[in-house]
């Protein structure tokens, strides 16, 4: 298949995990034997993302003319005038590659601050189009509910959401071959009006490869080595980790245990999470961004992997790569990574925003090496037999072709 991915980024410009993936994607369907071209935006991230080894993607051709309509790193809102400056532009390029290329399919990423004029530009040819949902971005095009009033505010809104604009919303965008990540992930986009009921749930996968066994899975060290990996914002819930540190060294001292937070995120979460930790006894490092290739190392460096973030997460990578790793995990399961987590079989769980129940999981864990070593290694199972990335990479590319079939009957 020649295939043509249209995302917002693509490495070595990266902001996390899902455009390291999407990289990973395109190098394993181009090792398959598949011509694949990228088209993403110009936006470089050096100061705020990692770069990887561009190298890895000598076979895949990248072409990175698009716009983003607010910076990364920018707070960004409707914004209409810029959207539609943008999108005419995104329009025009993307139109002039297909024509250029002939994609035998297009394959839509992330268009988040793209704009949706790439996906304008590839529903007007004859060009099968799919794309895959990893998050919730695609809903801040949805069209916004009628308001009536004769405010002048009010009026403007309407003419702006439903006439001026409207070409900058999700109207007339056709959504007939998707993918989701999860079915946590479908369920939500559908219950914001996203007409995806048809939408096939893929789950990801890690490279497996780069996650190797440590040795003596779920074994403790003294004091034993607490990780958080992910960004850091209220709603990850980092504050109630920091919390259940303070509960457990209350009872049991502030020699038995240390905590690594690996992730960033705003300054003002940042100084609270900070004033929480400088109440501890125990030690709690902020390693800030660790680069993907540097994160092996610091799994198997460390001893329990804990999540607490407490919002339905579409999916749940990183815990995946700490159980490839070897670590058992004390998880919240409200999302994504809730369909593979199995309390007390490969992790403990506990209710979000409640640091209490935490510590008395962690106690438990820390208290009990052979429930740690059973986690880990069922956590190594299940990540390794079902979540591998060649796995993922092959459904993806069954359910391409199988797009591809459906048109040429």
């Amino acid at each position: 298949m020649k295939i043509l991915i249209i995302s917002n980024l693509f490495p070595p410009y990266v902001l996390g995990g899902y455009e390291i993936l999407c990289g990973q994607v395109c190098k394993l369907l181009a090792d398959k034997g598949h011509s694949i071209s990228v088209l993403t935006s110009n936006h470089g991230l050096k100061d705020n993302c990692f770069v990887e080894n561009e190298n890895f993607y000598s076979n895949i051709t990248v072409n990175r003319s698009l716009n983003v309509y607010v910076p990364f790193g920018k707070r960004a809102g409707l914004e209409r005038r810029k959207r539609h400056k943008t999108q005419r532009f995104n329009y025009k390029i993307t139109k002039k590659l297909i024509k250029q290329d002939k994609p035998d399919l297009i394959f839509f990423w992330s268009q988040l601050r793209l704009t949706i004029g790439s996906a304008r530009a590839a529903q007007e040819t004859n060009i099968p189009i799919a794309y895959t949902f990893n998050d919730m971005h695609i809903t801040s095009y949805l069209q916004k509910p009628a308001v009536f009033g004769w405010k002048p505010r009010t009026l403007y809104r309407y003419f702006a959401n439903h006439l001026i604009f409207s070409h900058i919303t999700l109207k007339g965008i056709n959504f007939d071959n998707t993918t989701c990540i999860s079915r946590q992930l479908k369920d939500d986009l559908i219950s914001k009006g996203l007409e995806i009921s048809n939408s096939k749930v893929i789950y990801q996968g890690i490279p497996v490869e780069n996650f190797p066994l440590k040795d003596n899975p779920g074994s403790l060290d003294s004091p034993v080595k607490i990780l958080y990996v992910g960004q850091l914002h209220n709603y990850k819930g980092v504050h109630t980790l920091i919390k259940a540190i303070k509960k457990f060294e209350e009872k049991n001292g502030a020699n038995k245990i240390s905590l690594t937070i690996a992730g960033d995120g705003p300054s003002e979460y940042k100084e609270i999470l900070k004033e929480l930790a400088d109440k501890c006894n125990s030690p709690v490092s902020f390693a800030g961004k660790v680069s993907h290739n540097s994160l092996s190392e610091m799994y198997r460096n460390h001893n329990i992997f804990v999540f607490p973030s407490e919002w339905p997460e579409p999916f749940g990578l990183t815990h995946l790569e700490a159980m490839a790793s070897g670590l058992p995990v004390i998880s919240t399961t409200s999302g994504g990574h809730g369909e593979f987590l199995i309390d007390n079989e490969n992790c403990l769980a506990f209710e979000k925003g409640n640091y209490t129940e935490l510590a008395s999981k962690l106690e438990n864990l820390i208290n009990n090496p052979e429930l740690a070593e059973r986690l880990a290694l069922a956590g190594r199972k299940v990540a390794t037999e079902d979540f591998s990335l060649k796995r993922y990479v092959n459904d993806l590319e069954l359910f391409l072709k199988n797009i591809l079939t459906r048109v040429e009957k």
